[in-house]
């Protein structure tokens, strides 16, 4: 597949390494952004020859939009979009392929997890900030480990860290016991293995036309982050 990617962030150079470390991709276009010094790289305008249009979020969406829109090629955003900005026509637009939105929902569907109707589900994802001494008790795999998390939507719980590690994850209480799905790792690396997967999934058409999130397709996230070495930790108790 031939990848093009509009990036200037850490999120963005890291996503790159990881897409040219896959053999699936067979040439990497930088539509905006530093080149990388690759065999498979270069710069590009013309995006009419590529399978998808990544971008870690700091260039105008209008302006990607169209580009992709001209193109007739998906595009894959990091952030979450304002609803101001959905309906787009009928160019596939991925938003939310980050950790907090897309890689949470990926991991509430392992198969540890198997979320029953009756069930009591946590979900929690590490952001930028200064940690809490109190609050929701969370626990990531290490080197995050049980952290102190603040309700931030539905049942989701953001943790703030003030290094470079981050993580998610899914903790799941009810009737067959607690069932605790996570990740943990450089935080940059699991939002750029994040991007990457869902850009990957967009190439190979898995998301149909207009404007959705990238966790629309959570059970096939799972999959291609696990095969992008990103590693989940699962644990099970019966008590």
């Amino acid at each position: 597949m031939r990848v093009a990617v509009d990036t200037s962030t850490e999120v963005g150079n890291r996503m790159v390494r990881v897409l040219l470390g896959e053999s699936s991709v067979t040439y990497l276009g930088v539509l905006a952004g530093g080149v990388p010094n690759h065999s498979r790289s270069g710069p590009v305008d013309d995006l009419a020859s590529f399978d998808v249009l990544i971008s870690d979020g700091t260039s105008d969406f209008h302006f990607l939009v169209g580009r992709s829109s001209v193109a007739g090629i998906p595009l894959v955003l990091w952030n979450d979009l304002q609803p101001a900005l959905a309906g787009s026509g009928y160019t596939p637009v991925i938003f939310g392929a980050n950790v907090a939105t897309a890689l949470t929902a990926a991991l509430s569907t392992h198969p540890v997890v198997s979320i029953a109707a009756s069930d009591s589900v946590r979900v929690g994802w590490t952001e930028p900030g200064k940690p809490r001494r109190r609050g929701e008790p969370l626990h990531f795999p290490e080197p995050v480990g049980s952290s102190w998390g603040k309700r931030r939507k539905g049942a989701g719980f953001v943790v703030f860290r003030d290094d470079e590690w981050g993580g998610a994850v899914v903790d799941v209480q009810g009737e067959t016991g607690r069932r605790i799905v996570g990740v943990a790792d450089h935080s940059a690396y699991i939002e750029a293995i994040t991007l990457a997967a869902v850009g990957i999934l967009a190439a190979e058409g898995a998301y149909g036309p207009g404007t959705q999130a990238a966790s629309a397709n959570a059970d096939q996230l799972l999959d291609r982050v696990t095969e992008l070495e990103l590693e989940v930790a699962a644990w099970r108790s019966t008590e």
